[in-house]
């Protein structure tokens, strides 16, 4: 049987209109599915945020404790170990000090006592010299003379000289050597210094590195933000092992200039 056209049109746009509804329904689901996906997604990121923040808060304020009480520990061996060697150093310094003092103080007076007739005889001895290169017979029999009369003043003030100048020197070598000992048992303490200060260095950039972690974890929580907050505590908390084996060396190397010391001090005169 003959069918119009326009029934035939008419059909054909009422399956097209059910497909559009169909692909439109279609969409809207998926739509809806993706939605409630990146939800579930989110909130299980949040939530596992919140579990990391749970689980690594005991640690980190344990650790926190610790670096406190480690810091406390260092800085009062370091005030021991800064006193006693200021002590040892003081007893160095006057060690046969008072003897020193008067064999240095003798020693300069009687090279002043004879300075001018040392420098009469070495400037006769002199004009001697040249007055011979000229030839001039009568003059050096002239300045032989006045020299050779002063010899024997020199040779007394020589003499007195290098007795006052052996004596500080011999005084010298004996406390140098009565010193050694401790001198050597201090030794170690400078190179013990610099690793101290080396580490502390590090042990200051590290700890603004901290400080940093630590602020943006404050920031975040501000914001609610919990993944952020969870990244920026375990950053903050792989900071503090850093500075805590840090502190570690630190308070190592202050107890080996703690033993020095002791060393020095049973080595003093």
């Amino acid at each position: 049987m003959f069918k119009p056209k326009n029934t035939v049109r008419c059909r054909t746009n009422i399956f097209r209109i059910r497909d559009l509804k169909w692909v439109a329904q279609v969409m809207l689901v998926a739509a809806f599915l993706t939605c409630n996906l990146t939800l579930v997604s989110a909130a299980t990121g949040w939530d596992s945020a919140l579990d990391d923040i749970n689980s690594l808060h005991g640690n980190y304020t344990a650790l926190q404790a610790t670096l406190k009480t480690d810091n406390s520990k260092i800085q009062k061996l370091r005030k021991q170990n800064n006193d006693a060697l200021k002590s040892i150093r003081t007893v160095i310094q006057s060690t046969d000090q008072a003897l020193l003092s008067r064999l240095s103080s003798e020693a300069s007076s009687v090279q002043k006592k004879h300075t001018p007739l040392l420098e009469q005889y070495s400037t006769l001895s002199k004009q001697s010299t040249a007055a011979k290169k000229a030839k001039d017979l009568k003059t050096v029999t002239l300045l032989d003379l006045k020299r050779n009369k002063l010899k024997a003043a020199v040779t007394l003030a020589r003499a007195e000289i290098k007795t006052k100048t052996t004596a500080l020197a011999a005084a010298r070598k004996q406390t140098a050597a009565k010193l050694k000992p401790v001198k050597d048992a201090l030794a170690p303490i400078t190179a013990l210094k610099k690793q101290i200060t080396a580490e502390s260095k590090n042990l200051a950039a590290t700890q603004k590195v901290r400080a940093e972690a630590d602020k943006q974890y404050k920031a975040a929580v501000k914001q609610g933000d919990a993944v952020r907050a969870a990244t920026e505590l375990k950053s903050s908390y792989e900071q503090m092992k850093r500075i805590h084996s840090m502190q570690q060396n630190i308070y190592s190397w202050e107890q080996k200039t703690s033993l020095a010391l002791r060393a020095a001090e049973s080595k003093l005169p």
